[in-house]
């Protein structure tokens, strides 16, 4: 695992199966980006967004993207990862994909509030800050803040330089 590396996983349990049968039926219910060999930075339910080991037995699957990012984007992600520790979770984000989902709505997320993050739009606003987003021409009122983890992992799997994935 290289910093700035892509982590999706599928965990183990109810929540993770309705987070993927809301997000499209997707093989993820969650995303994060490494910091170093071996922890990541993310935002999970219940907790404030931080810094963590990561441990894949605590999953029942996962890939890791490597975006193949240089030595100082990779030192970048460091820095920037700093800003977003004890950020608070977006509840009504994920309330808006439910509601988008079981009404077939199209649009930005009405409910998702600037100030507080889901793992993808974490992760996107990193990347953003490393100019990855520009790279892919991802500009203006196209913005990373309404994706969902399987959204962003088929934005991204294009990007990848290698992708590592568990064995199930």
């Amino acid at each position: 695992m290289t910093r700035g590396s892509i982590i999706f996983v599928r965990r183990k349990g109810i929540l993770s199966r309705l987070i993927r049968l809301f997000d499209h039926r997707g093989k993820f219910s969650h995303v994060a980006i490494t910091v170093s060999d071996t922890e990541i930075l993310e935002a999970d339910i219940n907790i404030v967004s931080r810094v963590k080991k990561f441990n894949s037995k605590e999953y029942s699957y996962y890939e890791i993207l490597d975006l193949g990012l240089s030595s100082e984007q990779q030192e970048k992600v460091v820095e920037i990862s700093k800003e977003y520790i004890g950020k608070k979770y977006d509840y009504a984000q994920i309330f808006g994909y439910i509601i988008k989902n079981l009404f077939h709505l199209k649009g930005k997320n009405l409910f998702n509030n600037p100030n507080n993050l889901i793992c993808s739009e974490l992760v996107f606003d990193v990347l953003d800050h490393l100019g990855i987003t520009k790279d892919l021409g991802i500009t203006g009122e196209v913005r990373g803040i309404d994706l969902t983890p399987n959204e962003l992992y088929d934005l991204l799997k294009y990007l990848a330089k290698s992708i590592e994935k568990s064995q199930t």
